[in-house]
């Protein structure tokens, strides 16, 4: 067998009108945006990159299907960063930093299209609140 190390995954996220789209992960996530046309797209900051696809009504797998998790170092430096661009968007459309009985710490945001993307760090679970017990 020869070497098939993974580098990293860029999930696909359908998406409506791509320009819409593209914004978002411009001005919202700050990513750096590769747009060779064709209704395509390459986001990306760091390690965290996605493929976005502009989908028509016929598509099979419809914008907003998508489902990514990001691991992150500090959850809590990169929502202090984002939560002012967040605050611009609807409300049900993004969530604060809540830790989890499964022993992580995240939050969560949808792009304009519904795709949803969890941030989050692991932490000591034996510290959080039971389920439903939270302050």
């Amino acid at each position: 067998m020869g070497d098939a190390s993974f580098i990293q995954v860029t999930p696909f996220f359908g998406t409506g009108p791509l320009d819409r789209a593209i914004a978002f992960y411009r001005d919202i996530l700050g990513c750096d945006v590769f747009d060779p046309g064709g209704g395509y797209a390459y986001v990306s900051r760091g390690a965290m990159a996605f493929r976005l696809l502009e989908l028509d009504a016929g598509a099979r797998n419809l914008p907003g299907s998508g489902h990514a998790y990001v691991d992150v170092r500090d959850v809590d430096a990169l929502f202090a960063e984002l939560e002012p661009r967040l605050a611009l968007l609807p409300d049900d459309d993004w969530g604060q930093v809540k830790d989890h009985p499964y022993g992580q710490r995240e939050f969560w945001l949808r792009d304009p299209d519904g795709n949803l993307i969890n941030f989050g760090q692991q932490i000591d679970s034996s510290t959080v609140p039971a389920a439903g017990k939270e302050g």
